[in-house]
């Protein structure tokens, strides 16, 4: 089968699936835990299988914009999978999915220049990796972050909403965010580290805004993770941090890449 081929399939089968959970969410239909396991599993397979060309060449993978706005959504969406298994994140495949929609249609109608890494690079691609996972971590905890403080307004407000019925309880959603910040804390913390080691120059003039910044974005995580420890922070001091945090590290990472690669059309 074509990489187009593919792409559609994996469209098609996130377009379902969506569909599906927003009927759950609306409460026309009960959840299907192992349903959309397998719905999930295979939009993941055939978006892999669908980015593969476009991310191999003869000479290593090419981590333009484009693959990389692609690569992270999948790696989002098959984190979303994981955790649905054990803990109440099924709604949020209400934002992930359409998104993936989107990263495989732009993936697939794009154009850029190649940033092609060697495979002799083996640290360059480790940092790569690490940065990728991270960053998808990250971006599933600001959405679940934006729950959250939606959460909570509410029922500061008083309100019994559908949103409030569709979300677990607030300490469980804290839980989830706190679960998926670790998680992405120590992700970032051996990209960043493994950056230092492997990559040539980290303040070069393509490299220092996402140096900076994704460093910027570390400590501010550190400080809540402290605070959580320290002091019991949580609720909307918790969730607006993490909203903060991400947005530093998104404006380092996928900002710097498509002002480079898009509007100056240039690569590293």
């Amino acid at each position: 089968m074509s990489a187009i081929t593919l792409s559609i399939i994996a469209i098609i089968i996130y377009t379902t699936a969506t569909t599906m959970q927003f009927a759950v969410y609306q409460g026309k239909i009960p959840q299907r835990p192992y349903i959309a396991l397998i719905m999930g599993v295979f939009a993941v397979l055939t978006h892999a299988m669908g980015l593969w060309p476009h991310l191999s060449t003869p000479a290593g993978p090419d981590f333009s914009v484009y693959n990389t706005l692609s690569g992270i959504s999948l790696v989002i969406s098959f984190i979303v999978i994981l955790f649905a298994v054990s803990k109440p994140v099924h709604n949020l495949k209400l934002i992930i999915f359409p998104t993936s929609v989107a990263a495989i249609i732009i993936a697939i109608n794009g154009s850029g220049p190649q940033l092609v890494v060697s495979m002799d690079q083996t640290g360059v691609l480790i940092h790569a990796a690490l940065s990728v996972v991270a960053y998808a971590v990250f971006c599933l905890a600001a959405i679940q972050a934006v729950l959250l403080y939606a959460q909570n307004r509410q029922l500061k407000s008083h309100l019994t909403g559908r949103l409030i019925k569709a979300l677990p309880p607030l300490q469980t959603s804290e839980a989830i965010l706190f679960e998926m910040i670790w998680t992405g804390f120590i992700l970032l913390t051996l990209a960043i580290g493994s950056g230092a080691l492997f990559v040539e120059d980290l303040f070069a003039q393509h490299l220092v805004h996402k140096t900076v910044l994704s460093v910027v974005s570390w400590i501010l995580f550190l400080i809540l993770l402290t605070g959580r420890k320290l002091w019991g922070w949580r609720g909307l001091r918790a969730a607006q941090i993490t909203i903060i945090g991400f947005a530093i590290l998104m404006l380092g990472f996928l900002g710097s890449k498509f002002v480079l690669e898009i509007l100056l059309n240039k690569t590293p």
